[in-house]
């Protein structure tokens, strides 16, 4: 009896590993739809209103989709040390606290959007939101591909090494 109860335990942890893995895969997705959908509204408020870039922030912290709006309320509220550190320093430290789950390409590509904000004039800065949000299209493409294949993989082969375990053991 304590040898069952101790093989389901095994196949259980296992199989919660290779969902945790599944669920990691899932996030970089939701988190990519997130800021892709974030980057067309900031892509709108500049191509028609010319917004300012506090403003901007402020606009797409309530209206963002999170972790998204997490991410620009973050760079809003450090909008008060803009002295201390440049805008794209406060950008790379809002990107890696709030959108842990996006792979280092991803990333990066948010960082090089980073370099440009306020540095440029509006259509400036809307054409490298819009460059940023096709390449982040295309890897949110990969990415649901990824986790489409990969998530299954890893759920099978949680259960599977968590079974295999549970019969050494016995």
């Amino acid at each position: 009896m304590l040898r069952l109860l101790g093989a389901a335990l095994v196949v259980g942890g296992a199989g919660a590993l290779g969902l945790l893995a599944a669920r990691k895969l899932g996030r970089r997705v939701a988190a990519l739809r997130a800021m892709t959908a974030a980057l067309e509204l900031a892509e709108r408020e500049l191509s028609f209103r010319l917004t300012p870039i506090p403003d901007l922030f402020a606009s797409l912290e309530r209206r963002a989709p999170p972790p998204a709006g997490a991410c620009f309320g973050r760079c809003l509220a450090g909008l008060e040390q803009l002295g201390e550190a440049g805008l794209s320093a406060l950008w790379r430290k809002a990107v890696e606290e709030t959108l842990p789950d996006l792979a280092e390409e991803d990333r990066c590509e948010l960082y090089e959007l980073g370099e440009v904000l306020s540095r440029y004039d509006g259509e400036g800065e809307r054409e490298a939101i819009a460059l940023t949000r096709t390449r982040l299209l295309r890897a949110l493409e990969r990415a649901e591909a990824d986790r489409d294949s990969r998530g299954r993989l890893c759920t099978v082969l949680g259960l599977t090494a968590g079974a295999f375990c549970a019969i050494l053991l016995l």
